[in-house]
């Protein structure tokens, strides 16, 4: 009988996690991106690659795109964030542009996969807003998870491109360009 109940626990366990994970799927406007050195998730861009940004989505997510204009449909990799213009939901690398066969905007359905670092996708505020405050030669942003935060400094970025430690609320200065 205790072995029963056992089984029962943990087949309504193993059901409740499968219930959790809740399907993603949107539709909206796709662009591209090209430029850039790094992605957010620090690896190297190569904006041939076939990868591409997104604004909530977990680094190393599998996405499937689908072109709504030519029907083609390629799977990314999310491993960016963005895009920053509203309106959109996902920025393509040039590769997977190429392969959609867009040229510039186009019209797009996302469907997820396989979620990324094992997690799943259950609001779209999975990042914590950032606080941007702007002064004549600073950028202040509120960073919630740097060392210089955990740490109870703030790290100042000043014109002249040095950088020094202050004690005080966790805020990064960044020079304006």
């Amino acid at each position: 009988m205790n072995n029963v109940k056992r089984i029962r626990a943990v087949v309504l366990m193993a059901a409740m996690s499968l219930a959790s994970q809740q399907a993603f799927a949107e539709c909206g406007i796709a662009s591209t991106y090209s430029e850039g050195s790094r992605t957010a998730n620090g690896e190297a861009y190569n904006h041939m690659g076939i990868s591409a940004a997104h604004k909530t989505l977990p680094f190393g997510s599998r996405v499937v795109v689908r072109n709504q204009r030519t029907g083609r449909s390629i799977t990314v990799r999310i491993n960016d964030r963005g895009p920053f213009v509203g309106g959109r939901i996902i920025d393509l690398s040039t590769g997977a542009k190429n392969a959609l066969g867009m040229d510039g905007l186009a019209p797009v359905c996302l469907e997820v996969v396989s979620f990324g670092s094992s997690r799943t996708v259950k609001s779209a505020e999975l990042r914590e807003p950032v606080e941007m405050v702007r002064s004549s030669n600073t950028r202040t942003v509120r960073v919630r998870n740097s060392r210089s935060a955990k740490a109870g400094g703030k790290a100042r970025y000043a014109k002249s491109g040095k950088r020094s430690r202050h004690a005080g609320s966790g805020r990064r200065r960044v020079a304006s360009r």
